[in-house]
């Protein structure tokens, strides 16, 4: 089953794992795609996930030297044609404008063999961009290119921190989005939030919901914190004073508030009815994370399929 019905089956568990391209200086692309062949022996992934990183002058100074990478959909066409897993690649649309957004989605398709697709939009709305924004973009795709010899499946990003999130959740899948990856996740308030004001909006508009990937990601070290808060993670000043006094325990920590934020965002979509379909996505921000990361993605994959077994809410 291709990921793309996996998706839109909403009793069927969806996890993906998401890792950035290789930094150039690692090495080549096929030795970095053995992590992820040994990461499919230890437990079932239904795609990666990859993204695109843009430095952002709203953000400050990043904590973390950029490097540079490859070229992400040569990843992803690696480990779609040697790995066998469905790539996903992020694009943030807005930095281009529509031509050459157009030649790229061309090439993805074609030169690639991708058409698993997030569409990113900008840091702000305040900021002028030369793209389109995330609506314009995924409309053109959905129903001009797809309509003519392309069949990409369009993702988004979902930000809880946003004002009226719900409804940008709402708009993104009237022009095409099929289901949304979560900013990665160590609160579980606002997604609540998010999710319970979504299914509002969609009954009272007659759709049902898009899946939503929760995100989570192991810390290992202060830079990694102050990385994520980079990015614009919300980590509360609590949950961050008890990663940092044990800082030889501070992935195993990491794993033990994500399980705990999962099980808080599951048993309240059982207690509320709601029927918005979940799926899950983790990430190791740092390379020397992946062994954290892949023991996050055990332990949060087990919880999250027993979920999925048991609830009676997707008909």
């Amino acid at each position: 089953m291709r990921f793309r019905e996996k998706v839109k089956k909403p009793r069927r568990p969806v996890v993906v794992y998401e890792i950035l391209s290789p930094r150039e200086q690692d090495g080549t692309l096929s030795s970095y795609a053995e992590r992820i062949s040994s990461l499919l022996s230890q437990t079932h992934i239904d795609a990666i996930n990859i993204p695109e990183v843009h430095d952002e002058e709203g953000r400050g100074s990043r904590p973390v030297q950029n490097q540079l990478r490859a070229e992400p959909r040569e990843f992803g066409r690696l480990l779609q044609d040697n790995v066998g897993v469905e790539a996903i690649v992020n694009r943030v649309v807005v930095h281009e404008k529509m031509a050459t957004q157009q030649r790229w989605l061309k090439e993805t398709y074609y030169d690639y063999g991708i058409d698993n697709l997030v569409i990113v939009g900008g840091e702000s709305h305040e900021n002028s961009y030369p793209g389109p924004g995330v609506n314009e973009a995924s409309r053109y795709i959905t129903r001009e290119l797809n309509g003519n010899r392309f069949d990409y499946f369009c993702g988004g990003i979902t930000i809880p921190s946003r004002k009226v999130e719900s409804q940008r959740l709402l708009e993104k899948s009237r022009h095409g989005i099929e289901f949304f990856t979560s900013q990665v996740l160590y609160d579980s308030r606002k997604i609540r939030k998010v999710l319970e004001r979504y299914q509002q909006r969609c009954d009272a508009d007659g759709m049902f919901p898009r899946r939503i990937l929760l995100s989570f990601a192991p810390v290992s070290s202060p830079k990694n914190i102050k990385f994520l808060k980079w990015l614009g993670v919300e980590i509360p000043a609590k949950t961050e004073k008890y990663l940092l006094e044990a800082p030889d325990e501070m992935g195993q920590r990491s794993t033990e508030i994500a399980s705990g934020i999962m099980r808080e965002i599951l048993e309240y979509i059982s207690e509320a009815g709601l029927r918005v379909p979940i799926g899950l996505n983790v990430e190791h921000i740092m390379s020397y994370n992946f062994q954290a990361s892949i023991t996050m993605l055990q332990e949060l994959a087990r919880d999250y399929r027993e979920f999925c077994i048991r609830t009676n809410l997707y008909g």
